[in-house]
């Protein structure tokens, strides 16, 4: 009898065991499945900037500020400390990869083709729209 107790017992932790196993691990998949679903959002979704610092940005001359930024980061190279390996260039190719951040912060990725750099830069923006970047870290991948 105690031993049909314990046989019972034990398939019914087992149940309740797998049972809570499949709603972690559904968790989990979900999770996941909205991790990579942010990982390839539309590059309009890669600028945390608040509205009033677009308008700020607006304000300092420059009509499109996201796309101005990215454009003109791509224009300077010479801000990255690495040298590109096996004849490769580095430089801010992936304009996707770029995340504009509040306080006019940037993370920019920067390659070589073969190398991969993460970069964290500052901007400020002079009236008329120039921008002057300033490179504050970096680190090869």
């Amino acid at each position: 009898m105690k031993a049909s107790r314990a046989l019972i017992l034990l398939l019914v932790l087992s149940v309740a065991g797998n049972v809570y196993l499949g709603v972690r691990a559904r968790k989990a998949e979900e999770r996941a499945k909205r991790a990579e679903a942010r990982s390839i959002e539309p590059v309009y979704q890669r600028m945390l900037l608040s509205e009033d610092e677009i308008a700020e940005l607006k304000a300092a001359g420059l009509t499109n500020p996201v796309e101005q930024l990215r454009s003109d980061l791509a224009a300077h190279s010479s801000l990255i400390p690495f040298h590109g390996e096996v004849g490769g260039t580095m430089g801010f190719y992936d304009r996707n990869g770029v995340v504009l951040l509040p306080g006019r912060y940037v993370y920019a990725p920067a390659d070589d083709g073969h190398i991969l750099a993460h970069t964290i830069l500052s901007y400020d923006v002079s009236p008329g729209g120039k921008i002057e970047w300033r490179l504050l870290d970096a680190h090869l991948d």
